[in-house]
């Protein structure tokens, strides 16, 4: 078995988060305006709260930035996984008791590895519905079966 790689390139998701970070500046820049103009202490923190989402989406925009190794990689021992916020994870095959679809529209990956344990790999974090397919195809290839399995 070779390794294989499906990066991370969430295009749609940070456009999403850069539309809301412009609409989180207007609604700053309006809740500033109306506190300079007024003498209530609730609209500056109101302007105050429009910051802070302001600096969220940003951490969230660089977080989703695509980089090196960022991605699902299937190397013949382990499937390791990258996730934006938590870091990497290293899951070794024998680890993984079932992988199932999830969502609405099964956009989602669910990885069971323990009882308690379980690694969500969305579709969203990929750049197009046929790269999360194939990563799917290779993950559910590459899974091994139990005695039972026909």
């Amino acid at each position: 078995m070779s390794t294989a790689f499906f990066p991370y390139h969430p295009l749609r998701l940070r456009v999403a988060v850069l539309a809301a970070a412009v609409a989180c500046v207007a609604l700053a820049a309006w809740a500033v305006q109306t506190a300079m103009a007024g003498s209530q202490s609730l609209e500056w923190a109101r302007a105050g709260l429009c910051v802070g989402l302001l600096l969220a989406f940003g951490y969230v925009w660089t977080k989703l930035t695509p980089r090196q190794g960022w991605g699902i990689t299937l190397q013949p021992t382990a499937l390791v996984v990258s996730r934006p916020i938590e870091g990497v994870i290293e899951i070794p095959w024998s680890a993984v008791k079932q992988v199932r679809r999830d969502g609405k529209a099964r956009d989602t990956l669910v990885l069971f590895v323990s009882e308690d344990l379980r690694v969500l790999v969305p579709r969203h974090l990929f750049a197009s519905p046929q790269q999360f397919e194939a990563m799917a195809a290779a993950v559910d290839e590459r899974l091994p079966r139990g005695p039972h399995d026909a």
